[in-house]
């Protein structure tokens, strides 16, 4: 089997439609790759090798970002969602001690700066020709006993010698599954225990990578970190039924360990910590937002919940500076830790985990009718089409939070049951109440899978995917500056509830979704399901427009979009969907009416590529099998040159400055990274070289309808609408007698006609034309009382429309002398209806 170096494969496994040439269906060669709205092109691919170290990249690659490692050099770092002996057991990632870890690695791979910002470019090469090393993100470990991570041994006092998801909270090693054959009826059993290293990474998943005082001096973290965690549960995987005759299994001795590892990496020092306070049942996603205030950190905390259902979306509050015992650490004291040191510095020893909960009133209106919390009322509610798309929450604490490394618990003693206990009587037990008071946790399915905070780092605000139902939430902690610190009747030091508002961005309906494929994503030939070519305008398999089983969520802001890249992880035998939506940056809605963008489409066991047992890496294909995009991140940062000609600098980028740059900058100039999980190719040099399962790391661009948004305003004290570009005239506005409705339109970047605003001095109204000869007679004619204020961007004429634009009606009030500017054909012909006083003046320019 040849071997090939970090970024020698030039061949994708993305595919913009089903392999339908002979061309497409090569070994070692690409698929159809005409994307529509996206540009891809090759960083890495998984079973890869170093050429100094001869180490591999290993998979799924999963969680990724990419920072500066110095001035002249770009740190990609990706990590390895991989089971063990789950799936296959990845060569041993060693640390300083000699400990030996299977399973998930995260790899670092550096590369030529200015190599890597023309990378997209057609004329580059491959990206070997740019990189520089490779390795992994740290070497040094330690455990939820806190604890270094030494190499392995069954001395229950030898806390250091453990991990903890095999781990019971006296030290007692619980060994995996050791395996059986097959006797008469009894099935045969995998032998699961390791044979590449001491201990195994469980499937670290998302992950998310954030600077120090990014919402300001002091706000937020104080160190660059790396946040990831185990995920999921293990238990009837890797454990045995205790005496094997029942009632318990598998996860009963799970739920007695230690649990999944929550972890914070020292990017700085290259040292991974776990982090009990953040939880131990194990999470897809750990993603920081803004707390609003120096002492305390915010943090959203998604999924699994050790796998036990139900329970409410969560996040973590912590309170800085503060060891476990709720007293103040001193930074400058010789006998505290460093340890403890950088968990207290960055608010992870004192916190606690809150979920969301509704009152009464709010589950009535929400058309909730039984508030159950061992149901999940949340996953009914978004599939419900039409229930309200908003509603007030408050995030509430359970009784549990963590007291230090020196009082262990077990998971099961955490807050994992808690969250569904309501004083009912399960299995002829009366349980306790763990409800917050007047107030019920809206609890729901624990699949949702990541979330991405509002690039606009003054806001605290996220979006989340609710994985299991196919819904999109957006949550804003509006009170948080007011709340965080003063809401504290208990006197812990930690708020009593946090309030959120939350917008219903898509339901999980059918109906909620529909992807523009610009006449690509075509999906795989199937005599039953697809025989007519459908495409990936709709989710072929469960045929239903709308989001399903989405995972991988990135919130990018442009300065003329905002937009979330999504990615699912659905079994889509058709080709798995990676896809954009632009959303409005107030009210969340997805523009334009629920419409989003088709980026590709990669795998799925009806694909004719692996059909033909053809791989981009030529002899890695194994078996047809189901792909998954897996997250983006935005590295317009790291790749934008200022006017001089110059990169920005490490220290210009320090804090939110990947952000400022990011947003001052239009999406057709962003660049993004992301990764893609192939398990189909998972053979050849992936399996010789003990990486796992397959997959690639891409650089790429998208190419979506955008444009400058015009926001609209509502007045309250003559009824007429305000059009605006200006985010400062809205923001002005909203609350002066003016309601922000939404965004009413955008203005396209490659528009070839002026649209000119005038305002009227007599209604107040304002006018938009995009006819010259309109605008000059308006400035002939000042009696008119029309004041020309400039442009506000660019359009195509009426007359000029191009391919995919769309309309603006322009409707004249001949009472009030206003003019009304929508999209809408259902608002137009409710405004020309009946005996209004509104006329037709056709299309005034098309957007």
């Amino acid at each position: 089997m040849p071997t090939r170096n970090i970024g020698q494969t030039v061949a994708l496994m993305p595919e913009a439609s089903t392999a339908d040439q002979k061309s497409e269906l090569l070994d070692g060669k690409s698929g159809d790759t005409d994307f529509p709205y996206a540009k891809f092109k090759v960083l890495a691919t998984v079973g890869e090798i170093d050429p100094i170290t001869k180490q591999a990249l290993t998979g799924y690659p999963d969680g990724n970002a990419a920072w500066l490692k110095d001035n002249n050099t770009v740190r990609v770092a990706y990590q390895s969602e991989s089971y063990a002996t789950m799936s296959n057991e990845t060569y041993p990632w060693v640390m300083e001690t000699g400990v030996k870890f299977t399973g998930s690695h995260i790899h670092t791979i550096d590369y030529d700066r200015s190599k890597f910002a023309t990378f997209l470019s057609n004329n580059s090469g491959p990206a070997s020709e740019m990189f520089k090393a490779s390795g992994h993100l740290f070497d040094r470990v330690f455990n939820v006993f806190g604890l270094e991570v030494k190499p392995k041994n069954t001395t229950k006092t030898d806390l250091a010698a453990k991990w903890g998801n095999q781990t019971l909270p006296d030290g007692t090693l619980v060994e995996f599954i050791s395996g059986s054959p097959a006797s008469g009826s009894t099935p045969a059993v995998n032998d699961m225990r390791l044979t590449q290293g001491d201990f195994f990474f469980h499937s670290f998943c998302a992950s998310f990578y954030e600077t120090a005082n990014k919402y300001g001096t002091g706000i937020g973290f104080a160190d660059d970190v790396w946040l990831m965690g185990e995920e999921w549960n293990i238990g009837n995987s890797m454990f045995a039924d205790p005496d094997g005759s029942g009632p318990l299994k598998g996860s009963d001795v799970a739920n007695g360990t230690m649990g999944l590892a929550s972890m914070v990496v020292d990017v700085k020092n290259e040292v991974a910590y776990t982090a009990p306070a953040l939880g131990q049942g194990g999470y897809e996603k750990l993603v920081p937002i803004n707390s609003g205030h120096q002492d305390y950190v915010l943090i959203v905390a998604s999924g699994y919940n050790h796998d036990i259902n139900p329970a409410p979306l969560k996040v973590y509050v912590g309170r800085k500076n503060f060891g476990a015992d709720g007293k103040l650490i001193d930074q400058n004291s010789s006998s505290v830790s460093e340890r403890d040191k950088f968990l207290a510095r960055n608010g992870l020893l004192y916190g606690q985990l809150y979920g969301m909960a509704l009152d009464a009133s709010t589950y009535s209106t929400l058309g909730i009718s039984t508030v159950d919390a061992d149901s999940k009322m949340l996953d009914a509610y978004l599939v419900n089409a039409n229930a309200p798309t908003s509603f007030s929450a408050r995030y509430y604490p359970t009784s549990y939070r963590w007291d230090g490394f020196d009082t262990p618990e077990a998971v099961k003693d955490t807050e994992v049951f808690r969250w569904a206990q309501d004083g009912d009587t399960v299995n002829n037990v009366k349980e306790a109440n763990a409800q917050p008071t007047g107030y019920t946790f809206f609890n729901s399915d624990t699949k949702v899978e990541h979330s991405s905070p509002d690039p606009d780092t003054t806001k605290s605000r996220y979006i989340q995917n609710h994985t299991a139902s196919g819904g999109l939430l957006g949550i804003d902690f509006q009170k948080i500056k007011q709340e965080i610190a003063a809401n504290d009747l208990d006197k812990n030091g930690l708020p009593d509830y946090l309030s959120a508002n939350v917008t219903r961005i898509l339901s999980g309906a059918n109906g909620a979704l529909k992807i523009d494929t610009g006449n690509k994503g075509v999906g795989h030939y199937d005599a039953n399901l697809n025989p007519n070519s459908q495409t990936a305008e709709k989710h072929i398999k469960t045929n239903k427009y709308a989001m399903v089983a989405q995972d991988g969520l990135l919130w990018a802001k442009s300065s003329d979009a905002d937009v979330l890249i999504i990615d699912e992880d659905s079994n889509n035998d058709f080709g798995e969907r990676k896809f954009a939506l632009r959303i409005d940056p107030q009210t969340l809605s997805v523009l334009p009416d629920a419409t989003g963008y088709f980026l590709a489409q990669a795998g799925g066991t009806k694909n004719p590529r692996a059909l033909a047992k053809v791989a981009a890496n030529a002899g890695d294909f194994q078996a047809a099998r189901n792909s998954e995009f897996s997250g983006s991140w935005d590295v317009t940062a790291l790749v934008t040159r200022k006017e001089d000609g110059s990169f920005y600098t490490v220290d210009e980028l320090k804090g939110n400055g990947h952000q400022l740059v990011e947003q001052s900058r239009p999406l057709s100039e962003h660049v993004f990274i992301g990764v893609l999980q192939q398990s189909g190719e998972s053979g050849g040099a992936v399996k010789e070289n003990k990486a796992d399962y397959g997959g690639q790391i891409l650089q790429f661009s998208i190419d979506i309808p955008t444009g400058t948004p015009v926001y609209r305003l509502y007045d309250t004290k003559d009824g007429s609408h305000l059009f605006t570009t200006n985010v400062k005239e809205r923001d002005a506005l909203t609350g002066q007698n003016h309601n922000y409705e939404a965004v009413a339109f955008n203005l396209p970047t490659k528009g070839t006609q002026a649209l000119h605003r005038f305002y009227n001095s007599r209604s107040g109204g304002h006018l938009f034309t995009a006819n010259e000869n309109e605008k000059a007679s308006l400035i002939a004619n000042p009696q008119s009382g029309l004041l020309y204020e400039g442009v506000a961007g660019n359009v195509w004429a009426a007359g000029s429309a191009v391919a995919g634009s769309t309309p603006v009606y322009r409707l004249f009030n001949s009472q009030s002398g206003l003019h009304h500017f929508t999209m809408d054909q259902a608002e137009r012909s409710a405004l020309l209806g009946g005996s209004s006083n509104w006329s037709d003046e056709g299309i005034g320019f098309n957007v």
